[in-house]
């Protein structure tokens, strides 16, 4: 695996603010339903869409991810000094999202200058990331060459995981079948609980690997999700927290939004990812062309096609030639 891809599996794995809330009288107001919170959230993607967004992101990590592994995909063994040290120590850096948004079609550039693993050097990182309902595929620019993987389904290639954009699903896309943002095994519970100020119904569902949250705002304001919660052995794993305008033609949309990720570690709890979005602008109900959700790829460019059998076993591997379409 090439340092591209293993830096943004990386940083993929990374992920997600917890606001203060306080609890009022489930008498005061009733919690909403899981057929409520779909009719409205199914409401709500109609109107929107399709969308076109530019967002922003500031991130800081811990260094231990970086330094845990190697270009070459291989284990680093680090002591508990060393363990500890690389928890507590930081790195930042900025990215930029150019999105289509129009489901199931997908389509998002990211780019900025990120670390690389060992922390040696900081690299131009720039990957698109698209699929037109049939086919998904991602790209990217290394050296000057640029390498490509396409997938034989669509649906098993989870665009938003990849991109770190799970919260934009939950603040936009709720409920979508193509963006994980299902309410299949979550139930709302009988106290109403505040989130800026907002009466929001709680959403939870216990599984093998931990307990999710969900923080839904009332039918007037869209049910739109506030915030996102994950635990894993009772303890906070990571958050995402919303921040909306209300627009009078599109209703709530996402102006920012929190990540935050927690590791447990010799009996600590150590924040070692923190990321704040911003919405640099939004255009709802626009129309896209189809094309633009194809995949272009240049000649020259280095391409694994998963959707065809290698007869000599294995991926199948080609470079784009000059008269390719």
């Amino acid at each position: 695996m090439d340092r591209c891809c293993l830096s943004l599996l990386i940083l993929s794995q990374l992920i997600f603010c917890v606001g203060t809330s306080s609890t009022t009288d489930a008498a005061e107001t009733q919690p909403l339903t899981i057929k409520e919170i779909n009719q409205i959230w199914q409401q709500r993607r109609e109107r929107l869409q399709a969308m076109r967004l530019e967002l922003s992101q500031e991130t800081t990590s811990s260094k231990l991810p970086y330094m845990k592994s190697n270009i070459h995909d291989e284990d680093v063994p680090l002591t508990a000094a060393e363990t500890r040290r690389y928890l507590q120590e930081q790195v930042e850096y900025s990215t930029r999202y150019s999105l289509l948004l129009d489901s199931p079609r997908f389509r998002c550039r990211y780019w900025g200058r990120h670390p690389d693993l060992q922390l040696k050097e900081m690299y131009n990182h720039d990957m698109t990331l698209t699929t037109d309902g049939q086919t998904a595929a991602h790209y990217y620019l290394f050296r000057e060459t640029t390498h490509a993987t396409i997938f034989k389904d669509p649906a098993e290639y989870r665009i938003f995981f990849w991109a770190n954009l799970s919260p934009l699903c939950w603040s936009l896309l709720a409920g979508d079948p193509c963006t994980e943002t299902s309410l299949d095994g979550f139930f709302p519970q009988n106290q109403i609980k505040q989130i800026q100020g907002i009466d929001c119904t709680v959403l939870e569902k216990t599984d093998k690997s931990g307990v999710s949250r969900l923080w839904v705002a009332p039918r007037d304001y869209e049910c739109v999700v506030m915030q996102y919660e994950r635990l894993k052995s009772g303890r906070k794993y990571f958050t995402y927290q919303f921040q909306y305008s209300n627009n009078m033609e599109s209703g709530p949309l996402p102006t920012t939004w929190e990540v935050k990720q927690y590791q447990f570690y010799e009996n600590q709890n150590y924040l070692t990812y923190a990321s704040r979005f911003k919405v640099d602008s939004i255009k709802s109900n626009v129309t896209i062309p189809i094309e633009q959700f194809k995949m272009k790829l240049p000649p020259g460019a280095h391409v694994s096609d998963l959707r065809k059998p290698n007869p000599q076993g294995g991926e199948l591997n080609y470079i784009v030639k000059e008269d390719s379409e």
